[in-house]
């Protein structure tokens, strides 16, 4: 009788081993360690990246850094061997400054020749983070929000310091107040127009930063998209297909218009800030002139 007593219990905790981990702690066994092949596969599969994660922002500021040496290493071979009649890089490059200095004088005016490099240099260096989310293996930095709040934070610091050195503080300061208004209606409208320029110049950065990494991101998820919904429809016998071909084509047109449109309000801002005062009190005298 002991016997198969014995025989008995030794058969439960054999079964009892092969219970789910659940039962068997409920039963008061001991629970497996943390060191079981079946805790180090949880482990190694909740650290495994999946797709569709924001990539580490080491890694993107390794591409915004990989962005910043092609465009050096472009204006360094494009003036490599400077000649009369450019030919090779140095035609390409001399296009590219022409281009955006007669943009940004058409946009600003004559006074907006000398912010050209600071505006080129934007445009570029965000268009090249563009195209890099396109190519397999790299990441756009513009699809991190933390990289694109530095560039509106970067506009909006160049912005407030041109302005100072344009209209020196007080005329800084003065151009939050809005346009010269009778003295009545300055008496209630000033302090009302002063708060409502504060506040939608702090937020100028936020608007910049927000609707680059919107689009961008966006773009990201669509080629995502597209690229994985070949083999989430059934088609897996046909191999790898570049379903996502159009929408990557249609990518670098919307890498190039993002970029040009955060140069665009860039030099809007600036042209905004630096206006000259003169200037100013003109057009708002013969605009109320013209209303009465």
């Amino acid at each position: 009788m002991p016997s198969s007593l014995q025989h008995t219990q030794q058969i439960g905790s054999v079964h009892r081993g092969h219970l789910p981990i659940q039962i068997v702690q409920a039963g008061g066994a001991p629970s497996p360690s943390t060191d079981t092949p079946i805790s180090q596969h949880t482990e190694q599969a909740s650290e495994k990246a999946q797709i569709g994660d924001i990539p580490d922002p080491t890694l993107l500021l390794e591409n915004a850094v990989l962005a910043a040496l092609l465009l050096l290493l472009f204006a360094l071979l494009s003036r490599r061997n400077l000649q009369k009649i450019p030919r090779g890089l140095q035609n390409i490059g001399e296009f590219i400054v022409e281009t955006i200095d007669r943009f940004v004088v058409e946009l600003m005016g004559p006074h907006g020749r000398k912010y050209v490099p600071f505006a080129g240099t934007l445009f570029l260096f965000i268009f090249v983070m563009n195209v890099l989310g396109d190519i397999p293996g790299f990441h756009a930095p513009t699809s991190n929000l933390t990289y694109t709040f530095a560039l509106g934070l970067t506009v909006f610091c160049y912005v407030q310091w041109e302005g100072i050195r344009a209209r020196g503080l007080f005329g800084y300061i003065k151009h939050f107040s809005g346009p010269p208004l009778p003295f009545l209606m300055a008496i209630f409208l000033k302090p009302l127009l002063f708060i409502i320029e504060v506040i939608s110049e702090l937020f100028k950065p936020i608007t910049l930063s927000v609707r680059l990494f919107g689009n961008i991101f966006g773009e990201d998820v669509i080629i995502l998209v597209f690229a994985s919904l070949f083999t989430m429809i059934g088609f897996k016998w046909l191999g790898w297909f570049p379903l996502q071909f159009p929408v990557l084509l249609l990518a670098y047109l919307t890498d190039f218009v993002q970029a040009l449109v955060f140069m665009v309000l860039a030099c809007i801002y600036l042209a905004l800030m630096t206006h000259e005062e003169g200037m100013e009190e003109a057009e708002s005298e013969q605009a109320l002139a013209h209303a009465h």
